[in-house]
């Protein structure tokens, strides 16, 4: 089982490659057509000899085969080039943005599971009950609505209207901070809608797994057993907590791709200085070696977190099968 495990995900990350490469390609226009002014509005104009060399550099003069193997060496050498946009290094690019996209996924991840795994437990509790009634109107509502639509008018009503939060950026440019608390809340208050937004984005999935789950745990053996030896209800609900591990660990390793398109939207209308914005900026202005870096190393992150999602549940199953 292992083995095919490992070959599955060699597979997937070839065809990740795959596509990492082809994607860019397949977008009108090239990453040195700002040159031409008609296509960007950029003031920039290359000099023949200077794009040249750009594309050698690039390896665009070259066969899209070609190109191909030069890209499947590079990854594997690490080395992810020099951005023709931001005119420096993608690995230094990357690492700039990269903390700030995981700030925002992070905390939107672990509170919306909390949040998620606490009102699906109570309104599993008392099904039918006006708590439980609420929240199966709520929360499809809130998951219909688009991040796009729901982070725009909270960036109108929020930041624009009442002055409450932020509008864009991650910190105040430019920033003279009296202690390290005060960058901190500096920090906080930029995080605040974003997170927000992407946190109402995510929570409505493990709401309805949770529930469903711990609803068909109340009618197990177990459960019977516990409430007729007369233990306390929230002895029970760890019980049944703890046997909702699984799916749980599973979803989360499941939605992360999901996550991160929402992620990408929501720093995108917040001007929020992470992946999302900088994989934007990289596609409208053709910037081959950013995107395939960028693109690449959220392939790995979501590809990385199902093998370790799978591991855990592994371990938990295992762990269940000696105690019974």
């Amino acid at each position: 089982m292992a083995i095919i495990r490992c070959l599955e995900y060699s597979i997937t990350f070839f065809i990740i490659l795959v596509i990492n490469f082809f994607l860019p390609r397949l977008l009108p226009g090239g990453p040195l057509a700002l040159e031409s002014n008609a296509d960007t509005g950029s003031m920039v104009a290359l000099i023949p000899q200077t794009r040249l060399q750009l594309l050698q550099y690039y390896h665009l003069n070259e066969p899209l085969p070609m190109q191909f193997v030069s890209y499947l060496v590079d990854t594997a050498k690490l080395n992810f080039g020099y951005s023709i946009y931001y005119n420096m290094p993608v690995t230094s690019l990357i690492i700039g943005r990269l903390p700030w996209t995981i700030l925002l996924m992070g905390s939107a991840m672990i509170i919306s599971t909390i949040i998620g795994i606490y009102l699906g437990m109570e309104s599993a509790w008392k099904p039918g009950d006006l708590l439980d009634r609420a929240l199966l109107t709520i929360m499809p509502v809130i998951k219909s609505i688009p991040v796009f639509f729901l982070g725009t008018m909270m960036l109108f009503v929020l930041g624009y209207h009442y002055n409450l939060f932020p509008t864009s950026g991650g910190m105040t440019l430019y920033g003279v901070y009296g202690s390290p608390l005060d960058e901190v809340a500096d920090i906080v208050s930029h995080l605040a809608l974003p997170l927000v937004c992407l946190t109402l984005f995510d929570v409505t999935g493990t709401y309805l797994l949770v529930r469903n789950f711990c609803i068909q745990q109340r009618e197990s053996p177990y459960v019977l057993m516990a409430e007729a030896r007369g233990l306390d209800e929230e002895t029970i609900k760890k019980h049944i907590l703890r046997n909702s591990l699984t799916p749980i660990i599973t979803r989360i390793g499941a939605t992360l791709g999901f996550l991160i398109g929402g992620a990408t939207f929501i720093e995108t209308i917040f001007a929020y200085p992470g992946m999302g914005l900088l994989i934007y900026n990289s596609f409208f202005n053709r910037d081959y070696p950013v995107i395939q870096a960028a693109f690449l190393i959220m392939a790995l992150s979501v590809l990385g977190c199902n093998l370790l999602a799978d591991i855990i549940c592994t371990i938990i199953d295992g762990r269940e099968r000696s105690r019974s």
